[in-house]
Order: C-alpha cells, then sequence, then structure tokens
C-alpha cells in the first residue's frame, strides 16, 4: 500500500515548482475560494495523468520493439495515440496475460503493481474530488436552506410601507408622481443578466458536474456497452462547461438534457431488456444516483431555486430607491413581480400566490418578446426557472431541507 497523503503533498510540490518556473503565478488557487480543493485536487490529477501517460507510451513503445509482440503493432500504436489512460493500460494488462511469466519474473510483477498503483491513485483522487465537491453542495444546499428561516415582516418593515405610502401621496398632492428614473426595460434586463450571468453559470457548472462524474464512474466501472458512445457525451459536457456565455451555456444544457436524459430508446429496451449494459442511459443514471444518496431532480429544484434567490436580490437593488408610488408603469410591473415573490416565499404552501407570481413572470417575458427587447432572453430564463419552483416543489425543498438539520 501507499500513503496517498504523501503523494498528494509529493505532486503538488511538483505543480507549484511547475507554475513557478513559468511564471503563472495568477493560476494558484486562492485559499479563501469555495472551490479550492476541487481546483488543488484537479492540479494533482492532472499532473499525475500527464505524467502516468508519458509512462505508460513509453512502456508500449518498448513492447512495440519487442519482437515478440509483432502482430500487436497496429493495435500498441493505437493505444499510444489513445488520449485517455484506460485503454493503455488494458492493452498493457492484456499483452502481458498473454505471455508465460515465471514467479520470478520481477519485471513483469512490478509492471502489473504500477498499473495496480496508477488504477487506485486515480480511484482516490477521484473520490476525494467527489467528497470535496459533495461538501460543496451541501454549504451551498445549507445557504439555500436558511431562506426559509427568514423572520416575517416587522413593525419596523411595515412603519417602513406606511411611510412610503404617505410620502408617496404628499407628492402626488404636490403633482411629482412622475419617477425621473431613465432606466428601461431592455436596460433592467441588460444590467440584471451583467450581475447573475457568472453566479447562474456557475449554478449549471455545478449540476453539469455531477452529471459528468456519474457518466464518468459508469464508463470507468466498464458498465457500457457502447464505450464510444459514452465518450462522445463525455467531451459535449466538456464543451459545454467550456462555454462562457450564460444563456448560450443554459441552451446548450437544456437540448442535452432534452436528448439524452428525457428521450426514451426502446428499440434498445426490447433488444435488450435483462442486460444492464443496455439499459437506457436514464436507468443507469438512476441506479447511480440511488448508489451515491443523490437525487438529480431535487438538485434540479434546488438549482432553479438559487437562481431565482440570486435573480431577486440583484432584482431588487436595481429598482429605483425612491417610494414605489413614485415609479412608472414598467417600474411598477417589475417593483409588483418582486413584492409578489416576497409574499410567496413567507407562504409557498399557498398555490394562489405562486401562481400570482408566475403569471406575472410570464406576462413580463411575453411583453419583451412582442416589444422585441434585445435582452429578453434573461427573462426568459426567470420565467423557465420559476414554473420549476411551485408550491408543491418548494414543500419538497422544506422536506429536503429538514432532513439535512
Amino acid at each position: 500500500m501507499f500513503n496517498l497523503s504523501l503523494v498528494f503533498c509529493l505532486l503538488w510540490l511538483v505543480a507549484s515548482l511547475v507554475v513557478a518556473s513559468s511564471g503563472g503565478q495568477s493560476s494558484i488557487p486562492r485559499l479563501n475560494a469555495k472551490d479550492y480543493q476541487l481546483e488543488f485536487l484537479r492540479a494533482i490529477a492532472d499532473l499525475a495523468e500527464q505524467r502516468a501517460e508519458l509512462s505508460l507510451n513509453d512502456y508500449l513503445l518498448q513492447l512495440e520493439d519487442d519482437g515478440s509482440y509483432a502482430n500487436y503493432t497496429e493495435q500498441l500504436h493505437t493505444a499510444r495515440s489513445a488520449r485517455k489512460l484506460q485503454p493503455k493500460v488494458l492493452l498493457i494488462k492484456q499483452l502481458l496475460d498473454a505471455q508465460h511469466h515465471t514467479q520470478l519474473d520481477l519485471q513483469h510483477t512490478s509492471v502489473l503493481r504500477n498499473l495496480l498503483f496508477l488504477n487506485r491513485l486515480s480511484q482516490q483522487l477521484r473520490s476525494a474530488r467527489d467528497a470535496s465537491a459533495q461538501e460543496i453542495r451541501q454549504l451551498r444546499l445549507h445557504r439555500l436552506c436558511q431562506q426559509f428561516e427568514r423572520p416575517r415582516p416587522t413593525v419596523q418593515h411595515l412603519d417602513r410601507l406606511i411611510n412610503d405610502q404617505t410620502v408617496g401621496a404628499a407628492l402626488q398632492k404636490l403633482n411629482l408622481t412622475h419617477s425621473e428614473s431613465s432606466l428601461n426595460l431592455n436596460q433592467f434586463g441588460q444590467q440584471l443578466y451583467e450581475r447573475v450571468k457568472l453566479s447562474g453559470a456557475e449554478i449549471i457548472d455545478n449540476y453539469m458536474l455531477i452529471l459528468r462524474g456519474l457518466l464518468q464512474d459508469m464508463l470507468d466501472s466498464e458498465q457500457i456497452e457502447n464505450t464510444t458512445q459514452m465518450e462522445q457525451i463525455l467531451q459535449q459536457l466538456d464543451s459545454m462547461l467550456a462555454i462562457s456565455d450564460f444563456f448560450e451555456k443554459r441552451q446548450s444544457v437544456y437540448a442535452f438534457l432534452e436528448r439524452n436524459l428525457a428521450a426514451t430508446d426502446n428499440e434498445q429496451r426490447r433488444q435488450r431488456p435483462s442486460n444492464i449494459a443496455g439499459q437506457h442511459l436514464t436507468e443507469q443514471l438512476l441506479d447511480q444516483l440511488k448508489a451515491k444518496g443523490l437525487d438529480l431532480f431535487v438538485i434540479f429544484l434546488f438549482s432553479n431555486f438559487e437562481f431565482l434567490e440570486q435573480v431577486h436580490r440583484h432584482w431588487a437593488e436595481l429598482l429605483p430607491q425612491t417610494p414605489s408610488l413614485l415609479y412608472d408603469e414598467t417600474h411598477r410591473q417589475l417593483y409588483d413581480i418582486q413584492q409578489l415573490y416576497a409574499s410567496f416565499k413567507l407562504d409557498t404552501e399557498s398555490s394562489a400566490k405562486y401562481e400570482a407570481y408566475s403569471k406575472a413572470l410570464r406576462r413580463l417575458h411575453e411583453r419583451t418578446v412582442e416589444q422585441g427587447e434585445e435582452n429578453h432572453h434573461i427573462f426568459e430564463m426567470i420565467n423557465n426557472a420559476a414554473q420549476n419552483v411551485g408550491s408543491v416543489t418548494f414543500n419538497m425543498i422544506k422536506s429536503k431541507c429538514k432532513e439535512m438539520v
């Protein structure tokens, strides 16, 4: 056995030296970053994989030069060209197992022992990343669950509302009830999008990384018959994770989920009803989720709620800081939606309050489309998120929150 902590330290030391020698100080993870552990572990895993690839390719080249393996030249070349380590490891093991070896053949034993070491290291690195990701997920869920513990409006809040109404009535008598703010709906949408695009993309990435990890586990455990198709799906996920624009990322992800998870493959099911490798991708994912104690649907609900929380926090900040009675028609519509959301949050079991909120959002989105607003896409995303967070689903979230306490 090997000391994994020592391996981590040595790998990180080498990685730090590489960064320092290349002048890449800016790429050092910040200790106060919530994903510090993940970035740390990814750097170690990348370095370990690069070093392992060099060793594996060097040994495959040795086998190519060995006349005993002349019939496997093409396979050896293909394995050396492979981007993944698994095909290299499998071919080496197959070729060594096919040859006769004595118990005193230390070279053969060393190669197999080192292949086992690489496999264990890869598994434990992935396990460490999963544990870190789970901790981050739990922290985010805990923070979201705290939103349900907010106190109901106090006397102070009611006094402020009364003061706003009093001031508004006085200004109305003075014929000063027109808002001087020049912020229009398109500007509001643009500013709101700029504020939520990074956090929104992060929420999507977190969801997709969970999905990617599950698919990678299925591939590594050899539960998939068509590994080429699975690798293509993983490449699609990597491409979506690399998309920088929030709306484009969201559109790509929704299309991917509909294409790969919502669609059924009845013909494949009929052909191989009892073969796990032939099950539909969704069924295999559910098995993996159950084994890991995860509920992708609940995580999806939390993701939508988290997005709405971020949206409405910035929404309130962007509204003019003047008495609401001074708002024009557009500002009044935006203000009313904010108030409807706050009202629903205080009584999530009320289907009437949810319907009022969701209908108001839908009307706003329809208005931006009808008017040809350039930034209507942010309102589309908010509207879609709200459709997935109703009174029933909110109670599911609250129930999960109670389980976490």
